[in-house]
């Protein structure tokens, strides 16, 4: 009388088992590889918002250069005096001036993209125009611009302009303000 084998001492069980491990390995690994891709993708397009202030002899701009890799797509932007949010150029100019200001020139950033290596001039001055106390006059302005990349990754920049900036990761970012021209 023969006795039955058990199903682990079969050789068939063996290599059943050993293709089982090496199919669940491979797609660990391609998991793991997409993972790998898709990160890679993202570095590669990630853009990198920097707002400034230029000052030469014809005027001030005040401008926000994308020196990342990708573009970026400006989704939201505030800009407050004195820590009061202002709706356009013109309002945040009157505020800063105490009085009209004088002619310029500004443009619309929300809602548009941002080439990589390109910039945006948001609001210049002549020359003529800039106050003699302009880094005092300038610090009270902060801008903050919420962005995202293509893979809808999205940063914040807040700058405070001629004193400091602060990038950071944002899980979205904010609902522009409606009637505000900025």
């Amino acid at each position: 009388m023969s006795e039955e084998r058990k199903w682990y001492r079969e050789p068939e069980s063996f290599v059943a088992l050993a293709a089982l491990v090496v199919s669940v390995t491979a797609v660990a690994i391609g998991i793991y590889e997409a993972w790998l891709q898709r990160a890679h993708d993202r570095a590669e397009v990630w853009p990198h918002l920097e707002i400034s202030t230029w000052v030469s002899d014809s005027g001030v701009k005040l401008r926000v250069d994308n020196t990342g890799l990708g573009p970026a797509v400006v989704k939201y932007v505030r800009v407050t005096v004195d820590g009061h949010a202002q709706r356009d150029w013109d309002e945040a100019l009157t505020v800063l001036f105490g009085h009209r200001p004088p002619p310029h020139s500004s443009a619309t950033i929300f809602q548009h993209a941002v080439r990589p290596g390109d910039n945006t001039q948001m609001v210049g001055l002549r020359a003529a125009d800039i106050p003699a106390n302009f880094y005092r006059w300038v610090g009270r302005v902060t801008v903050s611009v919420c962005y995202s990349s293509v893979f809808d990754d999205h940063w914040t920049v807040t700058d405070t302009l001629g004193k400091s900036s602060r990038w950071q990761y944002v899980r979205d970012c904010p609902v522009q303000t409606v009637n505000t021209d900025l």
